[in-house]
């Protein structure tokens, strides 16, 4: 006789017209449920994200977690040193502090322009009237310009260039016979060797300009987008390739 497990027989709830599917019930076998959890992980995102490692020892994990951070650490690291540098010396990166014949005007007749011009905010270089706004401004050391003499005075710079011949003229004197001999140094204001093949106007000091902010935000979004491809791929290369030879 067989009982229902609410107390009643079978028979009469037959009679009554219930009908009973005594079919066993399968269930899925644990592997069974295991396949069918990973093919749910299928399309891009099971492929990126839904990986499992869960027959990699604890210490496999903490080895190649490390080696992970290590990674992916260090090429973010790289990036930020070798693609974070200061803007190039172009032209249109500087901000021009001073140009040497525009402080030899403003320095007056006393002394050597250059040496003032020297001790002036910024860094020392060439930028030629040809030169476009993506061209480098051309480096100039300090100890090359100081082989010139500036100055506001023709006659400081003709003693300059003929030292003992003219220390017992009179300046007016001086510059007046220069010019009647030279009328092309009625504008010189420099005396510079020939080998530094520059005019005073071309020499500058400069300062860099620094990134806006839109040039900051598409500098670090390039550096997280290369960090992450770059840890996307090593996740591959785990899951992928030592997973399976770990596991097995």
């Amino acid at each position: 006789m067989e009982v229902c497990r609410c107390g009643v027989e079978r028979s009469r709830l037959e009679a009554l017209g219930y009908n009973f599917d005594l079919s066993p019930i399968a269930t899925a076998s644990p592997a069974a449920t295991a396949r069918a959890t990973s093919g749910a992980a299928h399309g891009l995102p099971g492929l990126l994200v839904g990986y499992r490692d869960a027959n990699v020892s604890r210490a496999w994990r903490i080895v190649f977690t490390l080696l992970f951070l290590i990674l992916v650490g260090g090429v973010g690291y790289g990036l930020v040193t070798y693609t974070h540098l200061p803007l190039a010396p172009t032209r249109e990166n500087v901000e021009i502090v001073a140009t040497l014949e525009g402080h030899t005007k403003t320095a007056g007749n006393s002394g050597n322009a250059i040496t003032s011009f020297l001790s002036l905010p910024g860094t020392v270089a060439v930028l030629e009237p040809a030169m476009t706004a993506t061209d480098l401004l051309k480096p100039m050391s300090d100890a090359n310009l100081e082989t010139g003499f500036c100055s506001a005075s023709l006659a400081r710079q003709i003693r300059y260039q003929f030292p003992g011949f003219y220390e017992s003229w009179p300046d007016d004197k001086l510059e007046r016979v220069a010019l009647e001999k030279y009328p092309e140094f009625q504008d010189r204001l420099c005396v510079l060797p020939v080998s530094l093949g520059v005019s005073p106007d071309d020499v500058v000091t400069y300062r860099l300009r620094q990134r806006t902010i839109v040039e900051w935000t598409i500098l670090w979004s390039r550096t997280a987008l290369i960090t992450g491809l770059f840890a996307m791929a090593l996740l591959n290369v785990y899951y992928r390739l030592l997973v399976p030879r770990l596991s097995a």
